[in-house]
């Protein structure tokens, strides 16, 4: 296999002559290595002459799951590795490719504490989460390499990569409530037509009992008035209204949002129209001049200093959807009807319950915590002369110990203030 050994020196005219001789396979060695996994090592003319004139697969795995974007990544070749693997990814060579241990070339050009590499790779959407057999991430690899600056440069990765699938599984769930709001309103209207309709029933049950009652204790001609005086009436199932009124829900529906469905991508508007929230005034408004005005002072005026809770803007799902978790971390959704809701964006069970349970899951705390009056007398001081002695004099030497050299001289520099010497 003469290719092999022109591949692995770098030299193209020996390569072009073996090739040129080949009968149409591809020739590998024990461990099904190429003549593409030896040029990814050492040069990239040799790279580009088996892709683009002999078309050699670049996503050729060897035995152990190699692919030539694995075996680029190696610290002897530093002078080609970046266009290497600048033009593996453009012939769409595969970035995420696992060998049998669980390595992608993240993780390879990060035991490597190859920067530039990590960079490359980690822009054209390698995985910085992903794990090898044996559970270690690229960073893990990193902080056992002692690569310090590739450690930094994958922290901040992972970190910009959850806040980036985070922000999209928000979406999801926002686009989520919103059908979940257009199917509540369906829900109310056709359970509204329902109570409609019971209610009809039930009042014409009513009124032909009614009819029958009056039919049967009508007076006949010519009887006198003693002949009906005080006769029982037969009672008529149905002739008392029925106790079990279904209540309508037009004043509820009245008060729910019109929700309409966004396109994909679009940017999600509010849909509610933000609510006004009325402070008590500061006096009573009482004319009698004997009483004193009264303070409100539960609920200071003037500086709204964010601890009182403010009614929520949003729409509340508690009456049609239940949150429940499904044992992993995440929300299973199911509705009033027993329909259970899929697909679920991946958030953590608290994230869900708080999106579609605003008035619930306050952020806020209603009144403050922890506030309580102290006073100068109790303030800690470093030692007790006696008690003969006044508490100013210690507090006076420890704030003299306190203050620097600057406001000492300043100080002494005052007129009508004793000096005081340095410390």
């Amino acid at each position: 296999n003469y290719e092999l050994f022109a591949a692995a020196v770098g030299n193209v005219e020996w390569l072009r002559f073996c090739l040129s001789r080949n009968t149409g396979e591809i020739p590998a060695d024990s461990k099904a290595f190429t003549a593409i996994h030896f040029a990814a090592q050492r040069k990239l003319a040799c790279l580009q002459v088996l892709v683009e004139e002999y078309k050699f697969p670049v996503n050729q795995p060897t035995n152990n799951g190699q692919t030539p974007l694995h075996l680029v990544v190696h610290r002897d070749n530093k002078t080609m590795v970046l266009p290497c693997i600048h033009y593996l990814l453009k012939k769409k060579a595969a970035i995420n490719a696992q060998t049998q241990s669980g390595r992608t070339p993240l993780h390879m050009a990060a035991r490597e504490g190859l920067l530039g590499c990590l960079k490359v790779l980690v822009e054209n959407g390698a995985n910085v989460h992903a794990q090898d057999a044996m559970g270690c991430k690229p960073i893990d690899l990193c902080k056992i390499r002692n690569h310090r600056t590739c450690a930094r440069f994958l922290k901040d990765a992972m970190w910009k990569r959850d806040k980036k699938d985070f922000a999209r599984e928000m979406e999801d769930l926002k686009r989520l409530k919103d059908r979940l709001i257009l199917l509540e309103r369906h829900y109310l209207i056709e359970y509204q037509k329902e109570c409609e309709a019971l209610n009809e029933a039930d009042f014409k049950k009513w009124l032909h009992c009614k009819l029958l009652l009056a039919r049967n204790t009508k007076q006949a001609p010519g009887a006198s008035p003693s002949a009906t005086a005080p006769t029982k009436t037969p009672k008529c199932p149905g002739s008392q209204p029925s106790k079990s009124y279904h209540p309508f829900l037009k004043a509820r529906l009245r008060h729910k949002p019109q929700p309409t469905l966004q396109p994909m991508g679009a940017r999600i508007s509010s849909l509610y129209r933000p609510s006004i929230v009325t402070r008590p005034k500061l006096w009573s408004q009482c004319s009698n001049p004997a009483r004193v005005p009264t303070a409100k002072i539960g609920y200071p005026q003037g500086i709204h200093l964010g601890v009182q809770l403010d009614p929520t803007q949003e729409h509340d799902l508690c009456n049609f959807v239940k949150v429940s978790p499904d044992g992993q971390g995440g929300a299973l959704l199911h509705t009033v009807t027993g329909r259970l809701v899929a697909p679920v964006p991946q958030l953590p069970f608290e994230v869900v319950v708080h999106e579609l349970y605003p008035s619930q899951q306050p952020y806020r705390m209603k009144v403050p915590q922890g506030f309580y009056p102290v006073s100068l007398r109790d303030v800690p001081r470093k030692w007790r002369l006696g008690d003969s002695t006044f508490w100013t004099d210690t507090l006076a030497m420890n704030l003299r110990e306190t203050f620097d050299e600057t406001f000492l001289t300043a100080l002494r520099a005052h007129q009508g203030l004793p000096i005081l010497p340095l410390p």
